[in-house]
């Protein structure tokens, strides 16, 4: 068994840029373990097996840490709750666990307050790696932590340009995406119909019916990125404006060339200029009826396109974020507690 391990939460190809790039940079093998469990969302029911396949999975990987000496957790709560059952049970030999795109968001049950906490105290966790500095000072604070433990990088996507063909005969229509840290009554209270039909994808849109706004809850894959690649522009509106999200949804239209409209969060000036690659824009009407009346120019939206386009391919592809996170890991960035 390899002693190096990545998990993630869907299926990944052994040969992922990721993947690739940590292989180089650090030296050594690394395998991918994979668990689907993130496509429950809707109903309590649904919810609480996601959870379950959490603290499953995870389970499995405690028993066998003895075996790795490296755990990278591409999906946090998997690398999460290792270190949970680490500190419960109080093991002395245990793998660096290294959490990617960490992100916590305080609920009114505080159960899950003291259960995060709980992890991030522990001594189990080498680093936490979210994706904009602004994060590391404000978790740090709220999680009351050192914030040395933290590990600042930019997300990067995989390229699936090439793989879709865009089809000119379809309608034209909008899209916003996402589950976490949305903000859909914005969304469903500021969308004209007059400006076309909005397809929201997501499996925790709980907004009453509006004519001129569409969700569809079992969009996927490579279902999703068809989708995506038939769009006019995406809309991502954002509900906390302290922690990351939205990234992963507004670079993937950046890769595939779509304007971008965002509303303002600490964390989106890491990888947005606004008016260059897409718009930033405060949470209200007047806003994003500006931003929408300027990608119906065809200059406007062109340049805006081109530019998302340009700012992906130089900066947040996966192979990059890859031979960071190794750069990480062999100690090239002096970050260590």
């Amino acid at each position: 068994m390899l002693k190096n391990v990545i998990l993630v939460d869907g299926i990944v190809d052994q040969q992922w840029d990721y993947k690739v790039a940590m292989e180089k940079i650090t030296g050594e093998k690394w395998g991918i373990l994979c668990k689907v469990s993130n496509q429950q969302e809707g109903s309590l029911f649904k919810v609480i097996l996601r959870y379950i396949k959490y603290f499953l999975f995870s389970f499995s990987i405690f028993l066998k840490r003895k075996k790795f000496q490296k755990v990278i957790a591409w999906q946090q709560f998997y690398g999460l709750i290792v270190a949970f059952y680490c500190r419960l049970f109080k093991v002395r030999d245990f793998p660096d666990i290294y959490i990617m795109n960490f992100i916590y968001k305080p609920k009114k049950i505080s159960l899950y307050n003291w259960f995060i906490h709980y992890i991030v105290t522990s001594g189990y966790i080498k680093k936490l790696i979210v994706l904009s500095d602004s994060e590391k000072r404000y978790y740090a604070e709220l999680l009351g932590i050192d914030e040395r433990i933290f590990h600042c990088t930019r997300i990067g996507v995989p390229d699936f340009s090439g793989k879709l063909a865009h089809k000119p005969d379809g309608k034209k229509y909008w899209l916003s995406v996402g589950r976490s840290n949305r903000d859909y009554s914005f969304l469903q209270r500021a969308w004209k119909k007059e400006w076309g039909n909005m397809i929201v994808i997501s499996d925790s849109y709980r907004e009453p019916e509006k004519d001129g706004i569409t969700c569809l809850k079992n969009c996927f894959g490579t279902d999703y990125m068809q989708m995506l690649a038939d769009c006019y522009a995406v809309v991502i509106p954002l509900d906390d404006a302290h922690i990351s999200s939205g990234s992963l949804s507004f670079l993937q239209a950046m890769m595939l060339s779509k304007p971008v409209i965002v509303t303002e969060n600490d964390t989106v000036h890491d990888y947005i200029q606004s008016g260059y690659n897409a718009y930033i824009i405060n949470k209200n009407n007047y806003e994003l009826e500006q931003a929408v009346l300027r990608l119906q120019d065809e200059d406007c939206y062109s340049t805006i396109a081109n530019n998302a386009r340009k700012s992906y391919v130089e900066n947040f592809s996966e192979y990059s974020l890859g031979e960071d996170i190794g750069k990480l890991i062999t100690g090239v960035f002096d970050y260590e507690i």
